[in-house]
């Protein structure tokens, strides 16, 4: 497993150590990976939706702040599970900030 992040070094070593992570984090400093991979971008529409506010809402009370942001802060996430001969067993694309892919189902394709 290896996760593609779009921040900076200081950032995917925060990552690392904050949630443990057991394997390699690269990075996409030019946006290769989420071209490739099609994720989307926030627009105002986008950061004024119902879901969105309520997501922000509720990891501003769960404590979670945003740090600086990294080079494309408008860019948003997706989680894509590649076999070894390439094929897709799962992917999900972020529709707005905070909209993750459910952890339970990434484990279940991962035969966890």
């Amino acid at each position: 497993m290896t996760a593609i992040g779009t921040g900076g070094k200081r950032y995917a070593r925060a990552f690392i150590e904050d949630e443990a992570v057991p394997f390699p984090v690269l990075l996409d400093g030019d946006g290769v990976a989420a071209g490739i991979v099609g994720t989307g971008t926030l627009s105002i529409a986008t950061l004024v939706r119902p879901a969105q506010l309520i997501s922000g809402a509720k990891s501003f009370a769960d404590g979670n702040r945003q740090g600086k942001p990294g080079a494309r802060p408008m860019q948003l996430g997706a989680t894509v599970v590649i076999d070894t001969d390439g094929e897709i067993l799962y992917e999900d694309r972020e529709e707005f900030a905070g909209d993750h892919a459910d952890i339970d189902d990434i484990i279940a394709v991962l035969g966890g």
